[in-house]
């Protein structure tokens, strides 16, 4: 069974911009970010999607939006907010229908903690670079009342496995529309790449990743990658 996992890092926001620490805080695209989302819909525009996930964020939520609405795989998508999150509908979507699940709050960004806001290389300017580079790249140390990369992986990919992974086994179509470092976290688990490896991982803006994976059996094994760029 082969299956397709589109992974999509939001297009630039304005704290991108600002080079400040974002994490939880919802902050909105910057027009270079918008301008980013329309080109991966292009790109993206004849697949057909099974099911899509997002965020709690404007930043992931707007990409995924914009993306959709350039889709001409024929099928609408029935957008459904996570359970306990906002009321939501009984209705289920019927076969030329998809569902597009949002404010899924694993798939989150990392959480900064105090360093939200801040400017990073004020940051650097005040903490001295190895406590900076710890903070911001190291896999297990997080920043005050943040968390870690460590931390992320571990709520994004319990979600990934009950309700995506499955979805993969039957051959879907999934896309998911996130932030750099929940998608480091689950780039770490389809491709294996190591601890100490995934913390210089880079993730752009806006660029979507395409996955073809043989789903069989309890193993997501890869079977093709493209980085779709516009260029």
């Amino acid at each position: 069974m082969t299956a397709t996992l589109i992974l999509i890092r939001h297009g630039r926001s304005l704290w991108n911009d600002q080079n400040r620490f974002t994490g939880w805080v919802d902050v909105p695209l910057m027009e270079r970010g918008w301008l980013e989302a329309e080109a991966a819909g292009r790109l993206l525009a004849d697949y057909r999607f099974d099911a899509a996930y997002t965020s709690h964020l404007q930043r992931a939520i707007c990409t995924l939006q914009v993306v959709l609405r350039a889709n001409r795989g024929g099928r609408t998508p029935i957008f459904i907010p996570a359970p306990d999150t906002v009321p939501r509908e009984s209705y289920q979507p019927n076969s030329d229908e998809f569902p597009a699940f949002l404010h899924v709050t694993a798939l989150a960004e990392r959480h900064y903690g105090d360093l939200q806001g801040l400017n990073k290389d004020e940051v650097l300017a005040q903490y001295g670079e190895e406590q900076f580079v710890k903070w911001r790249r190291g896999y297990d140390t997080p920043p005050p009342n943040g968390e870690s990369l460590k931390d992320t992986v571990a709520r994004a990919l319990p979600y990934f496995n009950t309700d995506i992974r499955p979805r993969l086994a039957r051959g879907e179509t999934v896309l998911i529309s996130a932030h750099g470092n929940s998608l480091r976290a689950l780039t770490k688990e389809l491709e294996g790449i190591s601890d100490q490896d995934i913390i210089k991982l880079e993730i752009p803006t806006g660029v979507p990743i395409v996955y073809r994976l043989d789903a069989a059996g309890d193993a997501l094994r890869i079977v093709d990658k493209q980085v779709l760029d516009a260029g």
